[in-house]
């Protein structure tokens, strides 16, 4: 677990974890850089099986290579400092995985806002189970290719064929390291008896913006797409999830970036053209039929810079 000023959430993180009900666990926290009490909250946390490891700021994939490089399971879940889960959670996805070292299993989720458990609403999971080439033809395809750390039940030894962590990267490191996995993968597994729980609305880093963000997720789709398409690239169904994961990419950064849109745009001009339409409701959905999507988003930025 990869900890960076998180002293409002971290106490309640590791209360759950202790609290589970499978009792092998160890619990490796990486305190990266902190500068606000959160070395104090994990302290206030007394369970033997909490090593915690204070390092200079790394960055959160930085962080989870060390919490990895400290760890003897033969399973392992990348959580963050603010997650949830109740106390059932680790016994059911072992459970699930039934001993297997070839799968990754992925539990049920959902999210919950301003701290209130209460607002907690799942994603529905319409399968049991995929291989990457269905990962991508449904999740890439439809623009969601998010796999939150905490809900991957992952085997060692399937990090250990994989890879750590890509410490160049920052937003939507989970891309590119979960598309790493699942190649490596048999397949991946759903777990709709365990749920975890996503905390939203926090100012996270995933709602962070700039140009080092950007970069960051310019290059988790490029890294990404470049692995599928090695692997499978006359599937017309992965070429178009790649193609519409490029397409996400511009309807982000569009009109910030426009050498990465530009790349972006001739990347998807290759795959044979993107089939996902601009994400908008309401005024917005209107104005992008009227005067299209860019001219829209443009307008918007300028009313939200002024």
């Amino acid at each position: 677990m990869p900890a960076y000023n998180c002293e409002k959430y971290i106490g309640e993180t590791l209360r759950c974890l202790c609290a589970q009900t499978y009792p092998s666990i160890e619990i490796i926290v990486v305190d990266d850089g902190s500068t606000d009490a959160t070395i104090l909250k994990i302290k206030n946390v007394e369970d033997t099986r909490i090593t915690c490891i204070s390092v200079a700021n790394t960055g959160a994939s930085g962080a989870r290579n060390i919490a990895y490089g400290h760890s003897k399971g033969q399973y392992i879940i990348f959580f963050d400092a603010d997650d949830f889960v109740k106390p059932d959670f680790v016994t059911l996805q072992l459970k699930k995985i039934n001993n297997r070292c070839d799968v990754i299993v992925l539990s049920a989720w959902g999210r919950f806002y301003n701290d209130n458990i209460g607002s907690f609403n799942e994603v529905p999971i319409p399968y049991e189970e995929m291989v990457l080439e269905e990962w991508i033809s449904y999740y890439w395809y439809n623009s969601s290719p998010m796999t939150t750390p905490g809900r991957a039940l992952v085997p060692k030894k399937l990090i250990e064929k994989a890879g750590l962590w890509n410490e160049t990267l920052s937003l939507n490191d989970d891309l590119e390291f979960y598309t790493r996995l699942f190649i490596q993968a048999e397949k991946i597994m759903f777990n709709h008896d365990a749920f975890f729980y996503y905390r939203s609305g926090i100012d996270g880093l995933s709602s962070k913006k700039g140009l080092s963000a950007y970069q960051s997720l310019f290059d988790s789709v490029r890294l990404s797409t470049e692995l599928v398409l090695k692997e499978m690239p006359y599937t017309q169904s992965v070429r178009q999830g790649c193609a519409n994961l490029w397409q996400s990419f511009v309807y982000e950064v569009y009109p910030r970036e426009q050498q990465m849109v530009k790349i972006a745009e001739h990347k998807i001009r290759e795959l044979g053209g993107a089939k996902i339409p601009y994400p908008s409701g309401g005024y917005t959905k209107f104005a992008a039929l009227l005067i299209g999507w860019k001219l829209t988003k443009m307008l918007k930025q300028i009313f939200n810079d002024a």
